[in-house]
C-alpha cells in the first residue's frame, strides 16, 4: 500500500520546546536556524595542470539564539551569570550545558504528560551563554510582550533519535 501524502507534507515550525540538561524551558518562542559550514583545503597535486583538488576541511557551527518571552523564569539569566563569573573564580562549573531542541508534528503535545515523542531532536553539545540580553526594549506607548534573548556558541549538533 503507498504511503499516505500527508505523511511527506513538510512540518509545521511553531510546535517545539527547548531543553537545558533534559528540563524544559517555559515560554521559548523562537529558535534561530541550526546551521553548519565545511570550509575548503585547497591541494595542488604535482602534474595537474587542472583547478586544485577541493577537500573539506574544518566545521565552523552557528550561533543559536532563543527568545523567550519576559517573565519571571530565571533560567536564562542564571545560565549567563555562570557564564560572566568564570572571569571572577574560574573554579565555577556547569557553565556548559546540553541543549535539546525537540520538534513535534501538528498533533503532538509537547510538555504534556503522555504526550506525543517528537518528530525530529537535535542536541546542541556543550553550550554556553556568549550574548544575553535581559531586558527587553521598553515602550510606553506599544502594547507588545517583552522578549529575553540569549546567544550560545556550542560545539557542534547532532540528530538524535
Amino acid at each position: 500500500m503507498p504511503p499516505r501524502t500527508s505523511e511527506f507534507d513538510p512540518y509545521r515550525t511553531y510546535k517545539f520546546c527547548v531543553r537545558i540538561d533534559n528540563a524544559t524551558v517555559a515560554g521559548v518562542s523562537k529558535v534561530s536556524p541550526l546551521g553548519r559550514s565545511v570550509a575548503a583545503n585547497e591541494v595542488k597535486q604535482g602534474g595537474d595542470m587542472l583547478a586544485p583538488r577541493q577537500n573539506p576541511a574544518a566545521v565552523t557551527y552557528d550561533e543559536v539564539t532563543l527568545e523567550q518571552g519576559w517573565s519571571a523564569d530565571t533560567t536564562f539569566e542564571k545560565w549567563a551569570n555562570a557564564v560572566t563569573r568564570l572571569q571572577i573564580d574560574p573554579g565555577v562549573k556547569h557553565f556548559k550545558r546540553t541543549v535539546y531542541i525537540d520538534v513535534f508534528d501538528l498533533n503532538g503535545s509537547p510538555g504534556v504528560q503522555g504526550g506525543s515523542a517528537p518528530i525530529a531532536s537535535y542536541k546542541l553539545h556543550r553550550c554556553w551563554v556568549s550574548k544575553y540580553v535581559a531586558l527587553p526594549d521598553l515602550n510606553a506607548d506599544s502594547g507588545g510582550f517583552g522578549i529575553r534573548t540569549i546567544t550560545l556558541k556550542h560545539e557542534g549538533w547532532e540528530r538524535v533519535v
